[in-house]
């Protein structure tokens, strides 16, 4: 299993970019495998000194030699440095396949948020954190949906716990912490669906992955949605929902859950994402020239002609 797992995750990153001829890998400290592998008195190799100081204020609070010994005998090092070492052998399809992004990115005019990049191992719930300008991947969240350690988490998130979800994972982070949304007392629900879809067309330019791998779908699952677009628009209208300034109701339409019950109790979580992006897919069939910085942008979000603009009914 360790080994298809290998192969996935060779192909599935590899695939978010181009040829290496064409894309400049971008770095990944391995920090985790140094860390794994750190005797007492070991000087912190230059080439990762960055990364590491950044991942040791995060995990422990403390960049001292001290603290890193402490670290290495952590149990989330000694629980899940092995696994990690079998499921990631190499970071080298990651360093590709962030290339990519940070290129395309760059093409796009979207400044991100890190310069660097760190692999590592924590027990925090978090997959990936940003500290002094360093992007810390958690590696032990993508272990694969059957890996006896995620036993305890909920289907819907442990599905997502893949090799393969780490490009959708990378992207978003990078581009919702550059262009974050822009809430206030009077944002409505349209505007916040507005962003998702804006974001979710940010993940598949730049990873390269389809609109379904980008919010992490099964393609039963994007296919439902795809057959009840009407009925999911129609009943997020006919609840007075797309007005709607509670922040509650955006966060049942768009926030991990195992459905969207606020439209469809049989719908998958997040189904104001897949409306964001086709309404956003719609707006853009329309006005083609529209910039990716543009839709990522509270003028467009936040504006009352978008929806028009769009010409969005809700059928296909």
């Amino acid at each position: 299993m360790k080994n298809i797992a290998v192969v996935i995750f060779l192909l599935s990153l590899i695939a978010t970019s181009c040829s290496r001829s064409r894309v400049e890998p971008q770095e990944v400290a391995p920090v985790w495998e140094w860390i794994g592998g750190y005797v007492p008195g070991d000087s912190v190799p230059v080439d990762i000194a960055p990364e590491l100081a950044a991942f040791m204020k995060v995990a422990a609070g403390d960049i001292s030699a001290a603290a890193i010994e402490r670290w290495a005998e952590s149990p989330a090092v000694r629980v899940f440095s092995p696994d990690v070492d079998s499921i990631f052998p190499s970071v080298e399809p990651l360093e590709i396949a962030l290339g990519g992004i940070v290129e395309r990115a760059a093409h796009e005019h979207i400044s991100l948020p890190a310069t660097r990049f760190a692999a590592v191992v924590w027990g925090r719930p978090e997959s990936i954190v940003f500290c002094d300008s360093v992007m810390l991947i958690a590696l032990n969240h993508y272990l694969g949906a059957d890996y006896p350690g995620y036993s305890h988490v909920e289907s819907y998130r442990r599905k997502l716990k893949t090799p393969a979800r780490l490009p959708a994972d990378i992207t978003e982070a990078l581009v919702a912490t550059s262009c974050p949304y822009v809430s206030d007392d009077v944002a409505s629900v349209l505007s916040r669906l507005l962003y998702e879809g804006a974001l979710i067309e940010a993940i598949t330019r730049l990873a390269r992955i389809s609109p379904a791998e980008a919010m992490g779908y099964t393609a039963d699952e994007y296919a439902y949605l795809e057959q009840h677009e009407t009925q999911l628009w129609q009943t997020l209208v006919a609840r007075e929902l797309l007005y709607s300034t509670l922040p509650a109701d955006a966060h049942r339409l768009v926030a991990p859950a195992p459905a969207t019950s606020l439209l469809d109790p049989r719908s998958p979580g997040r189904a104001g994402r897949f409306l964001g992006h086709r309404i956003v897919q719609s707006y853009l069939g329309h006005n083609p020239d529209t910039a990716l910085q543009q839709l990522l942008s509270p003028v467009f979000y936040r504006s009352d002609d978008a929806l028009r603009q769009s010409r969005y009914t809700g059928r296909p």
